[in-house]
């Protein structure tokens, strides 16, 4: 009896010191792979605003924003801006007739669009510099100055020769000038006719996409040291105008595409037209 008793507490000593069992360790959840980012496509480039300016006007809101503003108000030739308000004047003095058909004299102009007959919507979209040389002669001085001051257009100051004062006289205009012009041209508050002012505004129409439409002219001033462009005009969306002045310095021919497109990469940004695709 003693035998066995000695054996079974042998037996309890043992299975005390056993070492314990240790719990098998959960497998651990592996961490998910991190994803990289698709490589974005390279930014467009923008168009630098050195040597440029614009500047638009909202009548919603009656708010002026302007981009480089130094530049935005100093006054400065208006070069082929100024045939909205020569346009207007050849119609209303009767010098000018809608359909008329001005014969090219066989000039060689670098221009090639210049190298053929023209009517009067086709001088204007391509800026014909001696179609509108004519129709200032047919004008006069005494009267292409009474419209100027009756629209109180820029500085009002015409010296210089009668068929080029646009272009290297002494006429001269602000960006926000010629917004304010542009504004009284849209309300149909100018002192010319309503028919008019509807045909010029009907052949500056410029750009345009679904929902909106750019009517514009566009001017470079080649005679001036350094020289530089100009695109005036205004936007509708809607019900919605907004105008807009650019001005842009030019240095090589390519620089004159500047003109539109900062002002459209302008008008983007502030979410008037809708941003390319």
């Amino acid at each position: 009896m003693q035998n066995i008793v000695a054996m079974l507490v042998a037996l309890l000593l043992c299975m005390g010191c056993a070492p314990h069992s240790r719990k098998t360790p959960e497998p651990q959840t592996a961490k998910p792979a991190v994803k990289t980012a698709p490589a974005k496509a390279p930014a467009k480039k923008e168009v630098s605003f050195t040597g440029a300016s614009i500047v638009v006007f909202s009548p919603n809101t009656q708010e002026w924003f302007f981009r480089n503003r130094d530049r935005a108000q100093k006054d400065w030739l208006p070069a082929s801006t100024f045939k909205i308000l020569h346009t207007l004047i050849a119609l209303q003095s009767g010098v000018v007739k809608k359909d008329e058909v001005f014969k090219w004299d066989g000039t060689k102009y670098r221009a090639k669009s210049w190298n053929k007959d023209q009517t009067l919507e086709s001088a204007f979209k391509h800026s014909v510099v001696w179609v509108y040389q004519i129709i200032a002669k047919r004008i006069g001085k005494a009267r292409m100055q009474n419209y100027i001051d009756l629209c109180a257009y820029g500085n009002r100051n015409i010296e210089g020769k009668l068929d080029s004062f646009w272009l290297d006289g002494g006429l001269r205009i602000t960006s926000r000038q010629q917004i304010e012009f542009l504004r009284q041209l849209q309300a149909n508050t100018l002192p010319f006719s309503r028919a008019h002012m509807q045909f010029v505004k009907k052949i500056m129409v410029r750009n345009g996409g679904r929902t909106w439409l750019m009517r514009a002219k566009s001017g470079w001033a080649q005679r001036a040291k350094p020289q530089y462009g100009w695109l005036v005009g205004w936007i509708e969306k809607g019900k919605d105008v907004w105008f807009f002045a650019t001005n842009v310095e030019i240095q090589t021919r390519d620089d004159a595409k500047k003109r539109m497109d900062l002002t459209l990469q302008s008008l983007r940004e502030m979410a008037i037209i809708p941003a390319e695709k």
